[in-house]
């Protein structure tokens, strides 16, 4: 995906408090699997390929399926660049697929078809594969179990898709909305503007009564030619000597310091936005350059409850200590995180103030000019129920200033709330299912159901979410709804497992108890081993009538 960066070049002494509330529109992977032209819907998402036999062969990020609903009603389903055995195989087309459509829910199925392939390395050798497959789609997102994949000559294989359209809450809108005018925030009142900050983030900047300047940021820069996406661009600099640090937040910026050299210096972020979920993660996208000296980017992200306030902070920069005014801090980042402080006094807090989960990630690399997306979790401390959250983005080691570099810089895009609704391993007798993966949702288990009922575990890989086991007798299949803390808002946020069983298995089962001994035919003991002669205390035998009856000796 081209973005624009809009630079944020963060020459902080003070900072914008005019942040706008929290948006919460569709992400970006939701608004590229919504294409929806002719007929036709792309859904972009992850492709996790087995062998025969369970052998993980790898997942691939942003793999599409294209679905084409037909003039005749049917669907054409077609897998892009699908990938197998190290060989790019290339679109697998499935067309005449019969769809069943109930409560805004389509399901398509097709068992043994021929699938034809086309633009991959087996072009000219290879224009069929078979395949067997089922999907379900409701809106913009597709789950797709492609239960059989037989490449001639090359490979057996199965897969299962799931479109990339997460259950979450997008933060920044992807920054397309226009930037709002900042007026950084300081306790000397400050009344300038400088420059712009993204909606609903507080942009670090610099406002400086020491020679009454205000410097402009987050000005739009192009380095693509599409005009249609950015993101922020978050730039350490440097002024008169004073190492400045690029970071944005949920709350507001401020910082202080004292003349030309700027001693006593110190800042950060202080109060959040009104929040009572509990994420499990935040994802986001980055571009990180370190190449003007060895540096830690920081990602920063608190909820918790009540409130926190220290009195006699500084937060203004002045010529002299005279000039300092100070102020009585709600909310401040290091008070809620336990950290101590290098300027202000006590600190207190309500009787029901809690930290109750925590981010503190470093991203120590440099993308070398390429977007990554990341995935962080938070580390929950308590089991209450968060009232706001403070989410910070920093270029350097946001928590320790000697280790800010001029010229480095930390690009964000697409950041999102992560809600996971899986399970992290299924046991049966306390070993993990064959072929076990946190995205294949369905598994087959040679014998009875009746030997497992008591035998099955299963871990979320969230203690945040919910699961519930439904055995169906009728069926001989066992299924496992798991569904994600966000529920209750996205219905979607929800996967279901299910377990089928085949066989009788080792065991005997459906046997009749009787204290006779009119048997005649083959005798078993409990575990279904056939006997030569009856053992002394209980025998399962065939009966004269063909049933299986429980024989005391």
């Amino acid at each position: 995906m081209k973005r624009f960066l809009l630079p944020a070049f963060a020459l902080a002494l003070a900072v914008n408090a005019n942040a706008t509330s929290l948006q919460a529109n569709m992400s970006a992977e939701q608004q590229a699997t919504a294409q929806v032209a002719d007929g036709s819907k792309t859904f972009s998402g992850d492709l996790t390929v087995y062998l025969e036999g369970g052998i993980l062969m790898g997942t691939t990020e942003q793999s599409k399926i294209l679905l084409t609903k037909e003039s005749d009603g049917k669907y054409t389903f077609v897998l892009k660049e699908f990938n197998v055995a190290g060989l790019n195989v290339g679109d697998a087309t499935v067309p005449g697929i019969e769809g069943k459509e109930e409560n805004g829910t389509i399901t398509l199925e097709a068992n043994d078809v021929e699938a034809t392939v086309a633009g991959g390395e087996l072009e000219g050798t290879v224009s069929t594969i078979t395949m067997s497959m089922t999907a379900t789609i409701k809106g913009d997102y597709m789950v797709a179990n492609i239960s059989k994949v037989v490449v001639p000559n090359i490979a057996n294989a199965y897969a299962n898709f799931e479109s990339k359209v997460y259950p979450s809450i997008t933060l920044l809108d992807d920054f397309e909305d226009e930037w709002v005018k900042c007026t950084p925030w300081d306790t000397a009142g400050n009344k300038k503007q400088s420059g712009k900050t993204p909606n609903g983030w507080c942009v670090s900047n610099v406002y400086t009564s020491i020679v009454s300047n205000v410097f402009v940021v987050g000005t739009r820069h192009d380095i693509y030619d599409d005009e249609s996406d950015f993101a922020v661009k978050l730039k350490n600099t440097d002024f008169a000597g004073q190492k400045i640090p690029a970071y944005m937040t949920l709350g507001t910026s401020w910082a202080t310091a004292i003349g030309a050299d700027g001693h006593d210096a110190d800042g950060g972020s202080f109060g959040g936005k009104s929040f009572t979920k509990r994420p499990d993660a935040i994802s986001f996208d980055y571009m990180r350059d370190n190449s003007k000296g060895d540096e830690n980017a920081t990602v920063v992200a608190y909820l918790w409850k009540g409130t926190y306030t220290q009195k006699d902070v500084p937060g203004n920069t002045a010529l002299t200590s005279l000039g300092i005014k100070k102020c009585e801090m709600t909310d401040r980042d290091r008070n809620i995180l336990g950290m101590p402080t290098d300027q202000g006094g006590e600190v207190t807090k309500t009787s029901d103030a809690e930290c109750i989960a925590t981010i503190n990630h470093a991203i120590t690399k440099s993308t070398k000019g390429e977007w990554e997306t990341l995935t962080i979790p938070f580390e929950y401390k308590t089991n209450s129920t968060p009232e706001k959250i403070n989410i910070i983005f920093s270029a350097t080691d946001y928590f320790n200033r000697s280790k800010i570099v001029s010229g480095n810089t930390l690009c964000v895009n697409n950041v999102k709330y992560v809600y996971y609704h899986s399970l992290s391993d299924i046991k049966l007798n306390g070993s993990i299912i064959d072929g076990f993966n946190e995205n294949r949702t369905e598994y087959t288990v040679k014998g009875n159901m009746a030997d497992y009922k008591n035998a099955l575990d299963c871990t979320l890989k969230s203690a945040n979410s919910t699961k519930n086991v439904n055995w169906n007798d009728a069926e001989n299949l066992v299924t496992i709804t798991v569904k994600g803390s966000n529920y209750a808002e996205d219905n979607e946020s929800m996967t279901v497992y299910t377990i089928k069983f085949e066989g009788t298995g080792t065991g005997i089962h459906n046997v009749t108890s009787t204290s006779t001994n009119s048997a005649n035919g083959a005798i078993y003991d409990l575990s279904g081993r056939q006997l030569k002669t009856m053992q002394k205390g209980i025998n399962i035998v065939r009966g004269k009538d063909g049933k299986m009856i429980k024989v005391m000796k």
